[in-house]
């Protein structure tokens, strides 16, 4: 169960501008993310975005699968405001206020996408709600998670850092925004690679892939058997 409750970690007004200073490959991930839905499910899929935000994730599906329903959930509502002003003329968008430890929308969904929201739980937390995401999607359905990754070593984490460091730099990130990033990284309860498409199998996944990666920041998915 739950031993923390995050505070409000973004100002949902500076989130978006934020977003390719501070996550390398910020293109590749999400653009991954979204070719991998647009790949799997019909044009006119139903897609449930969890930690769903301004709704930069829904917007990159969106601009693939224009036809799709997409369905929103973030614990703030100032970010959720945000998604709402974006997409003000899509009636095919809603939003919903929720943690992820709730209980899920009903579905059921041709798709279920998350970016770099899930690391905020507790490991016990994740393995149960891949097992729950995979329980609302449809048969033949798709997960996929943008997500911000632990090394399998405290070697390779040293290097993730100075990687992740050096990408922040070179994209002229306010000094004041990265001190900002490091405080919010304090909260982060990244889990390895490996660990969490396992989970994904063990929570009955038929197949589990990483799609792209650029060190400690991945896309990964997993496919429900048809």
């Amino acid at each position: 169960m739950r031993t923390h409750t995050l505070p409000e970690l973004w100002d949902p007004t500076t989130f978006d501008a934020l977003r390719r200073q501070l996550i390398p490959s910020f293109d590749l991930l999400y653009g991954s993310a979204a070719a991998a839905v647009a790949m799997t499910v019909p044009t006119g899929a139903r897609v449930l975005d969890l930690g769903g935000g301004t709704g930069l994730l829904s917007a990159a599906v969106l601009d693939r699968m224009p036809d799709a329903e997409v369905l929103l959930v973030d614990r703030s509502a100032g970010m959720l405001g945000q998604a709402v002003d974006r997409f003000r003329d899509n009636a095919r968008i809603s939003t919903q206020v929720g943690e992820l430890t709730d209980e899920l929308p009903v579905g059921p969904f041709d798709a279920v996408v998350s970016g770099l929201a899930i690391h905020h739980l507790e490991h016990e937390e994740k393995q149960d709600l891949f097992a729950r995401i995979r329980r609302v999607l449809v048969p033949g359905g798709i997960f996929v998670n943008v997500e911000q990754l632990l090394a399998p070593s405290p070697r390779l984490e040293g290097m993730y850092d100075r990687q992740h460091e050096a990408h922040v730099h070179a994209a002229g990130t306010p000094a004041e925004e990265w001190a900002a990033g490091r405080q919010r990284m304090t909260y982060d309860i990244p889990a390895d690679l490996d660990s969490q498409l396992g989970w994904l199998r063990a929570a009955g996944f038929a197949q589990a892939d990483c799609l792209a990666k650029d060190w400690r920041f991945a896309t990964y998915a997993a496919w429900k058997a048809s």
